[in-house]
Parts: structure tokens; C-alpha cells; sequence
């Protein structure tokens, strides 16, 4: 019988492996990269090495490039492969996110985040200075936290979040934030810079800048405050004590008897008490009885009404208490709506005001 022709053909050349396919504990985060990174070890993996891009990497960050270049020419390589090791003090799940956002691999990044990994990976950020490669990859995890602190679902660290959004260079995020903080945080507590770590001068700086934001945000309340009194007061004053129909300081004309015909014009000093009294039972005014948070005292504001009053005795010599303080009332809402109550990040890094437009919008005094 003949050989058949199948076995007189030469076995075929198995392709010889990579060396990198040899290297164990290897987590692929770039299938194809040259780079290896060594961490301690990475979802209960000893010494777990992650293949990385040497393009992206020395695009994304000068430390992470710098690190390649001195292992380049130190020989630290196996094959192809450019082998790095991570700090001692890197946290490996931190690093692991960071670099599934700068390999563009969204199938890996988890959907919900931690305030606390969140700050991590913010602080692994700022070390190897890659905050503009992560671009707006982030913005998922503050939009669930901000909406879920913001509804009291979920208990956030305020400060964490405004730490994290100053090293990721987040500006809407971190006006949200710090608005969060001044408005919630009690007007008594003193403890921020306690929480903040020791040497960080910039964090720091940051919280004394918030601490003086809520003192001058609630001063400015009090001016909002003292709008709505205003009008009120101006019923209690000397000057504005007048006859029904007559000018201030002008008597009534005397009958036939030479007697004082007439009667006190008392519509404004009614609206007067009736509209603090409404103030007072609201918590508003005087400063006294705020509650313990700005924010509680805006809400307040924002939900308070003026009440009913009728004023139709009212003479031509009276203030219109009514009118002005309804005004007033609908002026201070407005005011609120439109402040900025936390701050700006562009503004905080230039150390005032900066020049020009801001990433987030906000008025500024004229000239800025």
C-alpha cells in the first residue's frame, strides 16, 4: 500500500513563543503592550504584573515616561518587555483603575465608585501627574456620588470629594462640592483641618478657603436678611409716623373747637409686624435662631411666602410696607439662586480671582 501523501509531508514549524508569554502573574490591561509593571499584588495575586502601552504611558504622564526611559537603559527588560516596579506606597487596585482609564478599557471600569477609592485613584493622579490625559473619565462616579449625597441616599465624606476634585482638576465637580460643604457642613464645626493630612499645604490652604467661604456666606446672608427687615423698619421709624391722609409731621386740620381731628395711620406698622412675626416663625430673623447649617437656612428662605395682608386702608403717606417687602423677598430668592456659594477652581489656583472666563461659569466683580 502506498504512503499516503499526508505522511510524507514534513512536519510543520511550531512559531516560537514570546518571552513575555512566559512570565507568570501577567494581567493584561493593553493585550499587546511592552510594558510590565509590578505591583504587590493585585486581586489576590502575589507580585501580579500588569502589560501596559509604552505609548500611551509615555503620552499620558513624564513620570511614567521617565520611569521606561531609566529601566530602557538600566536593561531592565525581558524580551521585549520593559519591566518597572510601582511604589512601595502605590495602592495596586488605585493604580489598576487609573490605567483601565488611560488604555481606554471602559468594559473594565467598575460602574459605581467609592468617595474613598475615588480619592485614591485622584491622589494616584496627582503623583504621576496625569490629570489631563484622564480628561473627563471620572465624571460618572462624582455625577452617582454628588446626585446620592445630594438625596441623602448614600452618607459621602464632603471633604474627600472636594480633594478629589481639586486633584482632578474637575471644575464643576469641585464648585458642586465645596457648595455641598459650606452649605451642609454646621456653622459651628471646626474640624476640617484636623481631617486634612499633615504637610499637604495646598490642601490646607484649601480648607482655610473654605472655612473663610462659609463665615463670608453667611454674612452675606445677613445682608440678604436685613433687606427684608429693612422695609419693616422703616413702618417702626419717627419719620415715617404719620396722621390718616397727612404728611409726616404735618397735624390734622382742627375742627370748629379748635380740637386735632384725625387718626394714626397704622397699615404699614400692621404689615410690619405680621411680616417679621412670619420671619421669626421661620427661622429666618433674627440670626439667632438660624439652624445650625446655611443650607437649612437658604431652604428655608427659598420656601418662605409672604403672607397675606390686607392693606387697602392704606393713605398715600404710607411706606407700602407690603409691596416693598414682597419685593425684597423675590430679589433675595433670586440672589441665591444665581450666588456662587462654594468656590471656583480656576479662581482658587490663580489665588483670588482670575482674569477672564472661568471653566465654570460664575459672576465676578466689574473689571475681573
Amino acid at each position: 500500500m502506498p504512503p499516503s501523501p499526508d505522511s510524507e509531508r514534513p512536519p510543520k514549524r511550531q512559531k516560537s513563543s514570546s518571552p513575555m508569554a512566559n512570565i507568570p502573574n501577567v494581567i493584561d490591561v493593553a493585550p499587546m503592550g511592552t510594558v510590565l509593571m509590578t505591583v504587590s499584588e493585585l486581586a489576590g495575586v502575589k507580585s501580579a504584573k500588569l502589560r501596559l502601552s509604552q505609548d500611551m504611558l509615555t503620552i499620558a504622564s513624564p513620570i511614567f515616561a521617565d520611569m521606561i526611559t531609566k529601566a530602557m537603559q538600566a536593561g531592565s527588560t525581558s524580551g521585549d518587555a520593559v519591566l518597572i516596579d510601582a511604589a512601595e506606597d502605590d495602592e495596586p487596585e488605585a493604580l489598576y483603575l487609573l490605567f483601565n482609564i488611560l488604555h481606554n478599557r471602559n468594559e473594565k471600569l467598575p460602574s459605581r465608585l467609592t468617595a474613598e477609592a475615588l480619592c485614591k485613584l485622584a491622589r494616584m493622579v496627582e503623583k504621576y501627574k496625569c490629570a489631563t490625559s484622564i480628561g473627563r473619565g471620572t465624571t460618572m462616579w462624582f455625577d452617582r456620588l454628588y446626585n446620592s449625597a445630594k438625596a441623602g441616599t448614600v452618607a459621602v465624606d464632603v471633604w474627600k470629594m472636594v480633594e478629589a476634585t481639586f486633584l482632578l482638576d474637575e471644575p464643576m465637580f469641585f464648585a458642586r462640592f465645596t457648595e455641598m460643604w459650606v452649605l451642609s457642613e454646621p456653622l459651628a464645626s471646626n474640624t476640617l483641618l484636623s481631617a486634612v493630612r499633615d504637610g499637604d499645604v495646598t490642601m490646607k490652604r484649601l480648607a482655610v478657603e473654605l472655612f473663610n467661604r462659609r463665615h463670608a456666606q453667611s454674612a452675606a446672608i445677613k445682608g440678604d436678611v436685613d433687606l427684608l427687615v429693612d422695609p419693616c423698619s422703616v413702618a417702626f421709624a419717627q419719620s415715617a409716623k404719620h396722621y390718616i391722609d397727612y404728611a409726616p409731621g404735618m397735624p390734622p386740620d382742627a375742627d370748629d373747637d379748635g380740637k386735632t381731628v384725625g387718626s394714626m395711620c397704622h397699615v404699614d406698622e400692621g404689615a410690619a409686624i405680621i411680616f417679621l412675626g412670619a420671619l421669626r416663625d421661620d427661622l429666618i430673623w433674627p440670626p439667632l435662631v438660624w439652624p445650625t447649617t446655611l443650607g437649612a437656612l437658604i431652604s428655608q428662605l427659598q420656601a418662605f411666602r409672604t403672607p397675606a395682608y390686607d392693606d387697602c386702608d392704606k393713605c398715600d403717606f404710607c411706606e407700602d410696607v407690603k409691596t416693598r417687602f414682597g419685593l425684597a423677598v423675590d430679589v433675595v430668592k433670586k440672589m441665591h439662586k444665581d450666588r456662587l456659594w462654594g468656590l471656583c477652581l480656576d479662581c482658587f489656583k490663580a489665588g483670588g480671582v482670575k482674569e477672564g472666563e472661568c471653566r465654570y461659569e460664575h459672576s465676578k466683580p466689574k473689571g475681573k
